[in-house]
């Protein structure tokens, strides 16, 4: 019989688009079980991918469950066509995880593929095989992977060692010292292989350091360093910069082999090489600064050759800034010229430049830089504006001796745009609190009416306190401010300035001062530790205000401020050539450590397993309730069966006391083994009614009944925890736990076949609820 798919093609409807979602006919399955089946000995491999595609367009819907159709789709992956390769490989594995009858099956599948002629199919097919994610694949696994680590194929090889890492973080323990023959395959003739190798050992050893790296391989590797590709040469120049040379004649042979490498175009190749020698050199404060100045060129080069890729600019634009802020900025000096900001650069390569330029600011290239920033003041986007007065503030706090000049150019700002000036008072106040001998420069933009900010306000109102004896208007700007609806951070600040300026000028500031205590302490809705500091400052005045104004004029000198030295630590703390250069935080601080993943993947696995058993429980319930309300139907169904082809073998789905063996018994060595390498099964916890059965020997005795028996116990401040097995069709293990403080009761199940630990918690919850020791 010719198949419908046939059919349809002879009547002209293959030259239309294929349409998969037209609807949900009934019998839809049925439709494409048959398709499948007729298209298994098809010889032409376009027709039967457009039935894979259906298939798989269906999967994709989800609104028809295609699983039924399993057993043909492992009949249907007897085919060397790839691409139809993939699409079963995709449907094997989508309904293998949710199902075991089914995924054994797609095991086998993936299995007999694994020894495939073709390199291309036995490296996918066992790359599909370590996609599965459930337990019982381990054993399948390991045979597998062991094979491929020794194929003649490198493609093979290759998905084998990621395999390897896939089992690692699943369960570590089906390894068996792996490690050994990764490390052998570094000596891999292909390239690929090897550095699947290195990436796989620094996984799987990862608490220990990652790879171990000896003389000998270090200089095979420096030796094979061109073979590799770009990101190839990027791995093993990081693997390189975690080495200790045992003295300088190595380390200076390494240096002088991998220094044509700075020549690269590669940035990624040019960062590791560095990285290399800063490493090797730290300790060696002369060989260091030599170091600095060598890899100057590159970068300065690199970041001028990347300007169509502003992403690979900003990374070497950032280590720049890096290697400048650890005192190195004089190395960048002659070369200002090449951070000078394009028009066509986006915001954030400005911005970084501006930050560079504060740096490597000095004597002989301040003239020309201050025109240059003087010019970004004005530019159009205000972030830019804004960031170059910082620049110029920046410059003139880290020189102090060049300060006036830069001083004398922040105030010829005050006629611009308002959030300019708003900016520059910032600036000023930063400059004045380290060189106060600027204020009388300041005078014309601190007398201004330009200022709108808020953060601005502050700064001027913190200016005038400190320095109102030198500002002649200070308390008439003081005065505005009174009563303003402002927020409460400038009203301390204003307080603060006021009680100040009231000290060097009393007869002006007397009446201010008077209003200002009047308006926060009578104003009911004023916050209260401002009125309290308001409250306290006026008892003090009138008790005595000579020692007030003492404790009041004592100064510090300020030398290095605290966000500057806090800065230079952490510097300190980054690794080049990573992202904790970016991002000027510590490693720590955004790469979260390997154990949080571990428990994260076991989190997952718990969920999955967890849910698949809810969906087979809820399976469950509705069949037997179906049962219970038309035998009669249920009868005529299992009729019906017998004619199906997929339909799966139900299992057990209660425990009874007849299911346990009488007097099983085990060793608590056998217990302990199995209990640790287990996977967690079921657990509940369920509040305590009965104080008075709550012992070890009464509860031994209960379970006993049930054909559980104890093997472990012990009780400590109140929390009775005792260990029970049993065995069915597979041994079940227990840990029960009554804690008499929180009257809470907890059992954890665990099982050697996952599914029946659910069906074992029940079975102990049940006698548990008829004893009435749990609700």
């Amino acid at each position: 019989m010719r198949s419908n798919y046939a059919t349809n093609t002879e009547n002209g409807s293959a030259t239309k688009p294929q349409q998969y979602f037209e609807g949900n006919r009934k019998g839809e399955v049925n439709e494409l079980k048959i398709l499948v089946k007729n298209t298994i000995n098809e010889k032409d491999d376009k027709k039967k991918r457009e039935v894979v595609k259906k298939v798989i367009a269906y999967m994709t819907l989800g609104r028809i469950d295609v699983s039924k159709l399993f057993p043909e789709m492992c009949m249907a992956s007897y085919t060397n066509d790839l691409v139809q390769k993939k699409m079963i490989y995709l449907y094997l594995t989508t309904y293998a995880e949710q199902n075991k009858d089914m995924a054994f099956m797609a095991i086998s599948t993936f299995q007999k593929d694994c020894k495939h002629n073709d390199p291309k199919i036995r490296g996918f097919a066992l790359r599909n095989l370590c996609s599965l994610r459930f337990s019982g694949a381990i054993e399948f696994l390991m045979p597998a992977i062991k094979e491929a680590l020794s194929d003649i194929d490198a493609y093979v090889r290759k998905t084998a060692i990621m395999g390897c890492v896939k089992v690692f973080y699943m369960q570590p323990e089906q390894l068996n010292n792996i490690e050994d023959q990764l490390y052998k395959m570094i000596s891999d003739n292909d390239p690929l292989v090897i550095i699947n190798a290195i990436h796989a050992l620094n996984e799987i050893l990862a608490q220990e350091g990652g790879m171990a790296l000896s003389k000998k391989m270090v200089d095979y590797l420096i030796g094979r360093l061109k073979e590799f590709n770009e990101w190839g040469q990027a791995t093993i120049l990081d693997e390189l910069s975690k080495y200790s040379p045992k003295d300088d004649k190595e380390m200076f042979n390494i240096m002088n082999f991998l220094e044509e490498r700075l020549k690269h175009s590669c940035s990624a190749i040019v960062l590791g090489v560095i990285k290399v020698f800063m490493n090797f050199t730290k300790n060696k404060p002369q060989i260091y600064e030599q170091v600095i100045t060598r890899v100057k060129l590159p970068l300065v080069t690199l970041a001028s050759i990347s300007e169509g890729n502003f992403e690979i600019m900003y990374t070497i634009l950032c280590h720049i800034k890096y290697i400048a802020s650890k005192g190195y900025n004089s190395v960048f000096a002659s070369d200002y010229k090449s951070f000078y900001c394009r028009v066509d650069e986006p915001t954030y390569i400005k911005l970084i430049k501006l930050e560079i330029l504060s740096l490597i600011a000095c004597d002989f290239n301040l003239g020309d830089m201050l025109n240059e920033l003087g010019e970004y003041v004005t530019d159009v986007d205000q972030e830019i504006s804004k960031k170059s007065i910082q620049a110029l503030g920046s410059i003139a706090i880290r020189l102090p001796d060049l300060a006036t000049a830069i001083v004398k150019q922040l105030s010829s700002f005050v006629t611009l745009q308002d959030y300019i000036t708003n900016e520059v008072i910032l600036v000023f106040k930063d400059i004045l609190r380290k060189e106060p001998k600027h204020v009388k420069d300041c005078l014309e933009i601190i007398q201004s009416d330009n200022i709108t900010d808020s953060n601005s306000k502050i700064a001027l109102i913190y200016i005038l306190g400190q320095f109102g004896s030198q500002i002649p208007l200070a308390p008439y700007i003081l005065e505005t401010y009174i009563g303003a609806q402002e927020s409460v951070e400038l009203k301390h600040t204003l307080l603060t300035s006021c009680l100040k300026v009231f000290f060097v000028r009393a007869p002006e500031m007397h009446q201010v001062l008077g209003k200002l205590f009047y308006v926060i302490i009578d104003n009911e809705n004023e916050d209260i530790d401002l009125k309290d500091r308001a409250a306290f400052y006026y008892r003090a005045l009138n008790s005595n205000p000579t020692e007030v104004k003492q404790l009041w004029q004592y100064s510090i000198k300020v030398d290095k401020f605290l966000e500057e030295t806090i800065i230079n630590k952490e510097a300190l703390l980054f690794e080049f050539n990573s992202l904790s250069v970016i991002y000027e935080k510590n490693v720590n601080k955004f790469i979260k450590p390997i154990e949080y993943f571990n428990n994260l993947r076991n989190k997952e696995l718990q969920d999955l397993n967890q849910e698949q058993q809810q969906t087979q429980t809820s399976a469950t319930q509705e069949q037997t309730s179906d049962v219970i309300d038309n035998p009669q139907q249920q009868t005529y169904s299992q009729t019906n069966d017998l004619l199906e082809i997929s339909e799966q073998p139900q299992s057990q789905n209660y425990l009874g006391v007849d299911s346990f063996i009488v007097n099983f018994t085990i060793d608590a060595d056998h217990f302990e083994n199995m209990w640790t390498n287990l996977n967690d099964g079921a657990t509940f916890t369920r509040m305590l009614v009965r104080n008075d059965i709550a012992n070890e020997t009464t509860i031994e005795q209960l379970f006993k009944q049930y054909r559980l028996y104890n093997i472990a116990a012990g009780e400590e401040e109140n929390v009775l925890k005792m260990y029970f097995y049993g065995s069915h069709q597979c041994q079940v293990f227990f840990e029960f736990e009554i804690n008499k403080n929180l009257s809470t009761v907890i059992l954890n199940t665990r099982s050697e076949i996952e599914d029946q630990a659910y069906l074992a918690s029940k079975y102990v919850e049940d006698f548990l609820k008829q004893v009435h020791l749990i609700e």
